[in-house]
């Protein structure tokens, strides 16, 4: 491409000052009388041979990588010879020496003075192709831009949900810290109960308790006594029809009246000795345990300690 575009650029300097001769060449009868032209026509000649020097040379720097160099050169011929493929050179080493602003704006004077140029559409060509390379350059940027702002956002929710733990950490120890300065030191003497401070409070309330079941026992057995009673009574009358279902309903409830009782007395018994035996622990520390014993072939206490 750049041995392409150096031969056009010498071809088409080359046609630029070809109609200059053509314009200057007189009749022969003319020269003698006007030698002005003669001498125009020189000096174009010369113009065009340093022109011709200065663009190989810039080729040559151009393509050793050397595109200030090249750019010297080029605009030296264009100085001579003003001609628009001076302008496409010029453009060209800019674009390769990254100046990409710089080339833009020589195309763009390049399609100016010669839209319909040997170079035109490759101008147009490289234009477009700068453009899509701006454009897509332009949507990478934003695209980075918009991740930056997500990665920022990401990491800002982070801090955040770090720092709320954080903080809710620091409650919870102070919380407990609260919690273990309130309470009481295992080496304090703990202050002492209600249970501490009346010994016979719990055999009092036993015996309470106690007794009242013994109380229900007995209710029951009384209960369950009437209603043996009534069916015994109902089965002795005259004339009366014996059933079986009945005197087995009669032994039951005989047998239930005869275990409530005697059960409910030895509670109530029972009960009276714990209230007894409470009240007798606030004078006397001692301690005495007793508990009921109930079966069914046998109900009782069950002491142990030092009795009153």
């Amino acid at each position: 491409m750049r041995v392409f575009v150096r031969l056009m650029l010498l071809g088409s300097i080359a046609m630029a000052v070809g109609p200059v001769r053509a314009l200057a060449d007189p009749a022969p009868a003319a020269d003698k009388a006007n030698p002005a032209p003669a001498a125009d026509k020189a000096k174009d000649k010369e113009k065009e041979k340093v022109a011709k020097q200065y663009v190989a040379a810039g080729l040559a720097a151009q393509n050793s990588g050397d595109y200030d160099t090249a750019l010297i050169f080029y605009s030296k011929a264009y100085q001579l010879v003003p001609h628009p493929l001076l302008i496409f050179n010029m453009a060209q080493a800019h674009r390769l020496a990254g100046r990409i602003e710089k080339a833009l704006a020589l195309y763009a004077k390049y399609l100016a003075e010669d839209p319909s140029g040997a170079q035109a559409q490759t101008v147009r060509d490289i234009v477009a192709e700068i453009d899509a390379k701006k454009a897509e350059a332009a949507k990478k940027a934003e695209d980075a831009k918009q991740a930056e702002a997500a990665r920022k956002a990401e990491d800002a929710k982070q801090a955040e949900d770090a720092r709320r733990s954080r903080e809710l950490e620091a409650s919870r120890a102070a919380e407990q810290k609260r919690a273990a300065d309130a309470a009481p030191s295992p080496q304090e003497p703990a202050t002492p109960g209600p249970t501490d401070q009346a010994p016979g409070r719990t055999l009092r309330l036993s015996g309470f308790a106690t007794g009242a079941v013994g109380v229900v026992s007995l209710g029951l057995g009384v209960g369950f006594g009437l209603h043996a009673r009534s069916l015994s009574s109902e089965l002795s009358k005259p004339g009366a029809t014996y059933s079986t279902d009945k005197v087995h309903s009669g032994e039951t409830a005989n047998k239930v009246a005869i275990t409530g009782l005697i059960g409910g007395t030895v509670l109530v018994a029972a009960g009276a000795t714990l209230y007894w035996l409470g009240h007798s622990q606030e004078k006397r520390p001692e301690g005495v345990t007793l508990a009921p014993m109930v079966s069914d072939h046998l109900a009782g206490l069950v002491v142990a300690g030092t009795l009153p």
